[in-house]
């Protein structure tokens, strides 16, 4: 009866072990790479994915794209998932305490500068000025509240007005505020330039219904980062070297260039 149980107590142990896999550290290691930019001109993310999920597993990586359009899944995913790295506003850092989660490695470069402009719009024969505005709608891309507080230093106060007390409609994307304006849906939209200039490449027509009535003074673009404590310094390094190749040709210049990125700069770099 004794070597009866004995065997039973073993047969059950081996079970357990089949059934329950062994787990390092006892949490599951991350594996998602966060993505999001409204103010970019990329609006095909299901074509990013695949052009993102098939350079890092060519270059190795066990890592799987997810691009967000909306703020709040973007921050829910952050919040409840286990992201790696992430691509996101430069604003984002600066709320939340997450600067000291995330960890800027990678900085795009776009046209020699690591900045961009916005550009206040109204319709073309719109009465509107800067003193106006206050009681109108304006159309533009989702902000936290550090967002919203970068762009009242770099044109809201410039022009008189604080961004709290604003009339803001957000849009998933950038175009989607300009082509609010321009079908007069709303009155004012705050778009970047290079969406303004790209749509007007395609459309030049457009350009014609609108007209500038403030720009932002330059703004930072989005940062490249890693999750502090959660991938290793050697998989950083690896990515890095991934994406700086791209420029002179690499497994990752077809991403630069589906995101307008042509080059990359270390932070704190000279």
């Amino acid at each position: 009866m004794r070597w009866y149980c004995k065997h039973i107590a073993a047969l059950l142990l081996l079970l357990l072990l089949i059934c329950v896999p062994l787990r390092s550290g006892g949490a599951t290691p991350p594996s998602l790479f966060l993505y999001f930019n409204p103010d970019s001109i990329q609006n095909n993310l299901s074509g990013l994915k695949e052009a993102m999920d098939a350079l890092l597993s060519a270059s190795g990586f066990a890592f799987t794209f997810q691009p967000f359009t909306r703020l709040h899944d973007f921050d829910r995913a952050v919040r409840n998932d286990t992201p790696a790295f992430l691509f996101l506003p430069e604003w984002y850092l600066h709320q939340d305490g997450n600067d000291k989660r995330f960890k800027p490695f990678l900085i795009p470069v776009r046209q020699g500068a690591i900045t961009y402009r916005k550009l206040l719009l109204v319709a073309d024969d719109s009465g509107l000025t800067t003193e106006t505005l206050a009681d109108t709608t304006i159309a533009m891309t989702p902000v936290g509240k550090a967002g919203l507080s970068l762009l009242d230093e770099a044109i809201f106060k410039r022009i008189g007005l604080r961004g709290k007390e604003l009339n803001f409609v957000t849009t998933a994307k950038d175009s989607d505020a300009l082509f609010a304006l321009a079908l007069r849906q709303v009155k004012a939209a705050l778009v970047s330039q290079n969406n303004l200039e790209h749509v007007g490449s395609i459309n030049p027509r457009l350009l014609k219904t609108v007209k500038i009535l403030a720009v932002s003074d330059p703004l930072p673009l989005p940062v490249l980062c890693y999750v502090s404590g959660a991938v290793s310094a050697g998989e950083v390094e690896r990515l890095r070297k991934v994406l700086l190749a791209g420029k002179d040709g690499g497994k990752a210049a077809g991403i630069m260039e589906m995101l307008q990125i042509d080059a990359w700069r270390i932070p704190n770099a000279e």
